[in-house]
C-alpha cells in the first residue's frame, strides 16, 4: 500500500434500534489493536463492548421513566463507513464533497486464505471515474482518469502538472467484521452477520435515519437486504449524481436486559500499489498519452494496475483476521533505537542505542534520511518539482526528496557520520533495528523491522563550515535576494538569507539604509555560516532596499579577538 498518505476517513456510527422503546447502550469496553510488524502495519482491529445501561445522560442510574426490568427484543447494532480515497491531489480545487464524486463503494464474501475455513464479508470503496475531468492536459485528448495521475497543488487541470503524473488515489479502503456474539449469554461467533448490508447510502436520506423503501431505519436493519449500489433501482447513471461512498452493515437481532454486553470486533485496512510504483507507471503513461512512440501503458492498463489494489485489501483484512483468531499473537520487530543527532563541520554525526545487550537477534541497523522538510510533497516541494518540469527533473539536482535508506551498518555500529550533505540545506534522519527473523513465528516469515516513523527527527539539522580565523571574507548569498527568483535564491526556504565565512562567534547586527537597527543575531555556534528569514526584530518582513550587515565582537576558536566587518547586501521583493 502507500504507506505515506493512504486516505481512510472513517465515519463510525454505532446505532441501537428496538422496535418499540429508546434504548440506552454506552460502549463498556473500547480496544483498538496496530502492529508495528511491517507485514501486519496496513490495517487496524477494533473490538468494542456495548452495555444495556437504560442511561442516556450518563447520570448515575437509570432514566426517569424507563423501567430496568424491560427486555428488549430484536435489537440490531449498525456500523456504517465512509471512505475517501482521493490523495489530495486538489483535482477541481474544491472541498471533498465535489472530489468525492468518482468514489464508489461495494462489497464482497470471500474466502479467507490464513483462517481454514473462515468466510469475510468485506465492504470497500476505491477512486472511480471523476465525471468532470475529461483531459490531463490542453488539447490533450479524452481519458479515463481513475487513478488520478497527479496535478500539481494549486494548479487547476488542463494547464500543468508533475512530471510524473503519478496515481494519486491508488488505495482501496475497506472493513470487514472479526467477530459479532451470538448473544448476551453466547460469546461464540455469529457466522451469519451481518444481517443487512447497505452501500454508496449517501444516494438515500441517510442522515435522518431512514432509508429509501423501508418504514424506519429498524426495518432496513432487520430486512436482510444486500445491496451493491449499482443493483438498487433509481441508482443513477450520472457519476455526479453520486458523490461519495457509504457502507452500513447491520448486526443482530438481540434481546438485552439491563446489564447485557454485545462484543462486534472488525478490522479496517487498505490496500494498493507503492508509491515507486505509481510514479514509474505514472511516467508510463505519460508518454502513452502524449503519443510518444513505443508507449503503450494505456488507459485499460492503468486501471487494471489500480484494480489489483482490491486484491492487496483482501490480503491486508485476511491478515487481520488471522491476527484475530490466533489471539493477537503477531511477531514484534525489535524496538526503534533512541537517536541522538549532532550537527558539525561539513557533516551530521547520528548516534543511537546498542540494542545487541538486550536483543541478540540484531542483524544490522537502516539508516533513513529526508532533506528538504519532514513531510513528503509540501506545498513548497511540489512547486519546486513544476518549476523544474521543463528539464523533466524532479529538482535542480535531479533529487526527489523523499525518506530514503541511505545506508545499513552492522549490529555492532551504534553511530554514523552523514558527510553527504549540503551547507545550509535542512535534514531529517531515522534509524531502524532489522532483526535476523529467528524469532519471528508469525504469519509471513523473515527479519522484521522496527518502526521507521518511531524516532525520526522532525527539527532540521544542518551541517556547518567551520568558523573562519578573520573577518575578511564574509559574505551574504544571494545578494542581490530577490524574491521573484524562487528556486534560483540559495535554498528551498522562502526569504532565506546565508551569512557565510563568519568567525566562530560574533554579534550580527543588520541596518537599513536609513540606519536603522532592524535585527540582532547573536552568533554563538562555531560555525563560519548563521542564517536570517528577512523578519525583523519587529517582526516584519524586510523590505526592498539596500541593508548593512556590522560584524562585532568578532572571536576566533581560541577566544580572540578579531576585527569588526561590515558587509552591504541588497533585497528586492
Amino acid at each position: 500500500m502507500r504507506k505515506e498518505d493512504p486516505m481512510l476517513w472513517a465515519a463510525l456510527s454505532i446505532q441501537s434500534m428496538p422496535r418499540t422503546c429508546t434504548i440506552q447502550v454506552h460502549s463498556l469496553n473500547s480496544h483498538s489493536y496496530s502492529f508495528a510488524n511491517q507485514y501486519h502495519n496496513d490495517y487496524v482491529i477494533q473490538h468494542n463492548q456495548y452495555i444495556v445501561t437504560f442511561d442516556a445522560d450518563e447520570d448515575p442510574g437509570v432514566d426517569l421513566g424507563i423501567d430496568p426490568t424491560q427486555v428488549l427484543e430484536d435489537v440490531y447494532f449498525v456500523i456504517a463507513y465512509a471512505f475517501s480515497n482521493i490523495a489530495g491531489t486538489n483535482m477541481n480545487q474544491t472541498r471533498w464533497y465535489s472530489e468525492a464524486k468518482g468514489e464508489f463503494s461495494t462489497f464482497e464474501v470471500v474466502n479467507s486464505q490464513y483462517v481454514p475455513g473462515k468466510t469475510m464479508t468485506v465492504a470497500y470503496g476505491f477512486d472511480a471515474q471523476h465525471p468532470d475531468i475529461q483531459t490531463f492536459e490542453a488539447d490533450g485528448k479524452p481519458f479515463d482518469n481513475i487513478g488520478n495521475p497527479r496535478y500539481a497543488i494549486g494548479i487547476m487541470p488542463g494547464t500543468s502538472y508533475l512530471p510524473t503524473a503519478e496515481f494519486t488515489s491508488s488505495a482501496y479502503t475497506g472493513y470487514t467484521i472479526l467477530h459479532v456474539d451470538q448473544s448476551p449469554q453466547n460469546r461464540q461467533n455469529a457466522v451469519n452477520q451481518p444481517v443487512s448490508i447497505l452501500t454508496n447510502a449517501n444516494i438515500k436520506n441517510v442522515w435522518d435515519r431512514k432509508f429509501d423503501g423501508f418504514a424506519t431505519w429498524w426495518d432496513w436493519a432487520a430486512s436482510g437486504v444486500k445491496e451493491r449500489a449499482e443493483d438498487v433501482p433509481g441508482w443513477p447513471s450520472d457519476p455526479g449524481q453520486r458523490p461519495g461512498s457509504m457502507v452500513f452493515k447491520s448486526f443482530g437481532p438481540y434481546n438485552l436486559v439491563m446489564g447485557d454486553t454485545v462484543n462486534i470486533v472488525f478490522a479496517v485496512g487498505s490496500g494498493g500499489i507503492s508509491r515507486e510504483v505509481a510514479e514509474e507507471k505514472g511516467k508510463e503513461w505519460l508518454a502513452w498519452y502524449r503519443n510518444e512512440p513505443g508507449a503503450t501503458f494505456d488507459d485499460a492498463a492503468k486501471n487494471a494496475l489500480v484494480a489489483s489494489g482490491r486484491d492487496s485489501l483482501m490480503k491486508t483484512l485476511d491478515k487481520a483476521a488471522w491476527a484475530w483468531e490466533n489471539g493477537l499473537n503477531v511477531s514484534n520487530p525489535l524496538p526503534s533505537p533512541d537517536l541522538i543527532i549532532t550537527e558539525g563541520a561539513n557533516r551530521i554525526s547520528l548516534s543511537w542505542t546498542d540494542l545487541n545487550a538486550r536483543y541478540p537477534d540484531v542483524d544490522h541497523y537502516r539508516i533513513w534520511r529526508k532533506r528538504g522538510s519532514f513531510m513528503h510533497d509540501t506545498d513548497e516541494e511540489l512547486e519546486a518539482i513544476i518549476r523544474q518540469r521543463s528539464d523533466g527533473k524532479m529538482w535542480p539536482d535531479g533529487e526527489r526528496r523523499k525518506w530514503e535508506v541511505v545506508t545499513t551498518v552492522p549490529s555492532s555500529q551504534n553511530t554514523y557520520e552523514d558527510l553527504d550533505v549540503v551547507r545550509g540545506e535542512p535534514y531529517y534522519y531515522g534509524v531502524t533495528a532489522v532483526s535476523t527473523g529467528a524469532n519471528n513465528t508469525g504469519l509471513v516469515p523473515g527479519p522484521l523491522e522496527s518502526s521507521p516513523y518511531t524516532n525520526r527527527s522532525q527539527q532540521p539539522a544542518f551541517s556547518f563550515q567551520p568558523g573562519e580565523g578573520s573577518t575578511s571574507s564574509i559574505r551574504i548569498v544571494p545578494n542581490p535576494y530577490v524574491a521573484s527568483a524562487g528556486d534560483y535564491n540559495f535554498s528551498d526556504e522562502t526569504n532565506k538569507l546565508l551569512i557565510v565565512n563568519l568567525p566562530p562567534y560574533a554579534t550580527l547586527r543588520i541596518f537599513n539604509a536609513m540606519g536603522d537597527l532592524v535585527k540582532i543575531i547573536n552568533h554563538t555556534n562555531g560555525s563560519a555560516d548563521e542564517a536570517w528569514d528577512q523578519v525583523t526584530d519587529y517582526n516584519q518582513l524586510a523590505a526592498s532596499g539596500v541593508y548593512i550587515l556590522h560584524v562585532s565582537d568578532a572571536r576566533d576558536a581560541d577566544q580572540n579577538s578579531l576585527p569588526d566587518a561590515i558587509s552591504k547586501f541588497v533585497i528586492v521583493r
